[in-house]
């Protein structure tokens, strides 16, 4: 089941969302969105979801739950910090938080073994954690339009690596 709510201004997810428990995809992509609600959580099917181009300041720890999650996308907010509850989602394969206002990657995001599509470009990030080397299967990793300054070895690890897009760093 796909419920597509993109190019709406919708400004609030209601808490009854949480009765759409088959829900496979949620859509809400253009919208005015500030709040990830905590109800999010029972929709334990949901293999795609997709936020971007909101005005979504956090993730709440409550993502935990959506472990059948395969696609998340929250490009376009104005989001700071990534929790360390996204290392519950490994079955995640495409992970999309460019274009916000993140300043660090978490060692959490080496519990996603799954992920072979990082996007992180157009963010505030100054480092690369040795944690990433875990993720062997990434075939993407963006970083470009960061602060990053030095690049980690533990990026040689990462051997089905396709492209590694890390240009215009301190823009």
């Amino acid at each position: 089941t796909t419920l597509d709510l993109t190019y709406n201004q919708i400004t609030q997810i209601p808490d009854s969302i949480a009765n759409l428990a088959n829900l496979a995809t949620l859509d809400l992509t253009y919208n005015q969105i500030t709040l990830i609600p905590d109800a999010i959580a029972n929709l334990t099917n949901l293999t795609m979801l997709f936020l971007d181009n909101n005005q979504i300041t956090a993730i709440p720890d409550a993502i935990a739950n959506l472990v059948n999650l395969d696609k998340l996308s929250l490009s376009s907010n104005q989001i700071t910090t990534i929790p360390d509850a996204i290392a519950n989602l490994t079955n995640l394969t495409m992970l999309y938080l460019d274009r916000n206002r993140v300043t660090a990657i978490p060692d959490a995001l080496a519990n996603l073994v799954n992920l072979t599509m990082l996007y992180l470009e157009w963010n505030q990030i100054t480092a690369i954690p040795d944690a990433i080397a875990n993720l062997t299967n990434l075939k993407a990793l963006n970083l470009r339009r960061n602060q990053i300054t030095e690049i980690s070895d533990a990026i040689a690890n990462l051997t089905n690596l396709k492209v590694l897009d890390l240009s215009s760093q301190g823009y």
